[in-house]
């Protein structure tokens, strides 16, 4: 009983330390593309470093917090399998001035405009059953003792060193893997301004993409973003719809606007470029991070 209690309890920590190493890393990877594309100015950045790499991060409370708030329900989602993906959605707000009682000048000016999305960071993730699998039981692993005589508790103590050596392993291949993404990060262009394109105007937001295999149940919103709602249920996200500090959005919302083909917008998804591409099988989980820009 003790030996399967100590199992356990090695199996939970394991997956607390894989999902706070995802959850940093991420944390890290959002800080530092807000930087690379000048959401805010430079000055309201400050330097850390994350798994041996400095990185430039945030220093504004409210955009710490609105990260950091998000990460906490979208990591558990993501490693429970009920959501497949997570985006950083780049948005412009165009803003045109109309006046009012048809004078052309003065202070009775108002200024209207839409929203549209520049540029889109996904992560998307498979997760397989070595992190969230229906059997969480631990598994026996057969020790090879040479024909000699091991009591019991001596098999058990032998496969709970294994299982400990595995994970450590596993952690090992994981922090390489993901300073290898932050690095890559790191590595990307700034992006371009356009001529008209004013500081103050741009913004951004971060979206959950629920597994396919979901019921959709959509409905509008604007702040933190759950595109459907899954059969598969994750604890802090349904909290946090419950409690509405995330709001269930069309997919649309977090995809590009097109209007090449007329003035009737149509929404799409943009132009894939992949960044990197993450196997660990040890982990149990792939990644992939793709930067989409505007169709053409």
């Amino acid at each position: 009983m003790a030996s399967t209690s100590n199992a356990i309890a090695a199996s939970n920590s394991s997956s607390l330390q894989f999902s706070s190493l995802l959850g940093c890393t991420m944390e890290s990877i959002i800080h530092q593309l807000l930087y690379s594309r000048s959401i805010y100015p430079p000055d309201s950045y400050v330097h850390h470093r994350h798994l041996g790499v400095r990185f430039h991060c945030s220093r504004v409370p409210q955009v710490c917090d609105y990260i950091s708030n998000f990460l906490k329900i979208a990591v558990p989602s993501i490693i429970g399998g009920v959501a497949d993906s997570i985006s950083l959605v780049i948005l412009e707000e165009e803003v045109a001035s109309i006046s009012r009682g048809g004078e052309a000048t003065g202070h009775r000016q108002q200024s209207i405009g839409t929203t549209k999305t520049l540029e889109r960071f996904v992560f998307q993730f498979q997760m397989d059953s070595a992190i969230y699998g229906e059997d969480t039981k631990p598994k026996h692993i057969a020790i090879n003792h040479d024909g000699g005589n091991m009591l019991p508790m001596d098999i058990q103590h032998e496969a709970i060193k294994r299982d400990t050596e595995l994970a450590l392993e596993a952690r090992a291949q994981m922090e390489r893997s993901m300073r290898d993404c932050l690095l890559q990060v790191l590595a990307l262009r700034g992006r371009r301004r356009t001529k008209d394109e004013r500081a103050e105007n741009l913004s951004f937001k971060l979206c959950l993409h629920v597994a396919e295999d979901c019921k959709k149940q959509q409905q509008d919103g604007n702040d933190m973003v759950v595109a459907g709602f899954t059969r598969k249920e994750c604890p802090e996200l349904t909290s946090a719809l419950k409690q509405g500090e995330w709001f269930q959005s069309e997919e649309s919302t977090c995809l590009f606007s097109n209007t090449a083909s007329g003035n009737q917008a149509t929404v799409c998804k943009g132009l894939m470029r992949p960044i990197r591409h993450v196997e660990l099988q040890s982990c149990g989980m792939k990644m992939q991070i793709g930067f989409e820009v505007p169709p053409e």
